[in-house]
């Protein structure tokens, strides 16, 4: 899902993002597939450096890509964070990648061939890429709150927005959905904040107020959609 965060932002705004992504994926299958066939078949594994160079060509593209989201993201992370909750928390983002360059790449590939005609597919490339959030030097995933877990998302979207406003000029429309439940009056405003000057559809289970900033409301009962005035 983190990937998959990554993959979406970056697609919509450099499509040769997608076309690389989607040709390193393309030739993945297809060295997955002669993995199993060196298993069943005994097949020669020579065949292997094919897809090796082929992966290693579109990795280096996909992999110089999604480091400098991630450094736009890192650039603006803390500061967004640091306002959502009250100068309390310390936020930052690691990205994890065994990728170095494109030598070392191969290298990885031939390295852990016995082990990925074992397993039947390919256990080293970009495509176990990661990134890790910690809160005040701690993983959240491990020790993190569910507030804080909310909060760390909804610090990324907004991380998010500030980057595709950056790099096209203007906003995408934001949509929340129950988004309040797990945080404190305090973290609402803070986030709400950080978004007045956004076009936002928030949707909720409860009533919340929003006097402090200028929103139309709406209450869905029964199929049936009444303005609130």
């Amino acid at each position: 899902m983190r990937r998959k965060f990554l993959d979406i932002m970056i697609g919509q705004l450099k499509p040769a993002y997608v076309y690389n992504l989607n040709m390193y994926l393309k030739y993945l299958e297809q060295r997955n597939n002669y993995l199993k066939q060196i298993k069943l078949d005994n097949k020669s594994d020579e065949m292997l450096e094919i897809w090796d160079e082929k992966l290693a060509e579109y990795a280096e593209k996909v992999y110089n890509y999604r480091i400098r989201f991630i450094n736009l993201i890192k650039e603006k992370i803390n500061k967004i964070h640091r306002s959502i909750t009250d100068e309390k928390e310390d936020i930052q983002i690691d990205y994890i990648s065994d990728y170095a360059n494109k030598k070392e790449f191969v290298k990885n590939l031939h390295n852990s061939r016995k082990n990925d005609v074992f397993r039947g597919y390919t256990t080293k490339g970009i495509h176990k890429d990661d990134f890790l959030i910690k809160i005040n030097q701690r993983p959240v995933s491990t020790y993190g709150s569910q507030g804080q877990h909310r909060t760390a998302i909804l610090t990324l979207k907004i991380c998010e927005l500030q980057v595709i406003y950056n790099e096209i000029g203007e906003y995408p429309i934001l949509l929340l959905d129950d988004f309040m439940s797990e945080l404190d009056e305090k973290r609402r405003k803070s986030l709400l904040d950080n978004i007045k000057n956004i076009q936002v559809i928030i949707t909720c289970t409860e009533k919340i107020e929003f006097d402090y900033i200028n929103c139309s409301k709406y209450n869905v009962k029964n199929g049936e959609i009444i303005k609130i005035i």
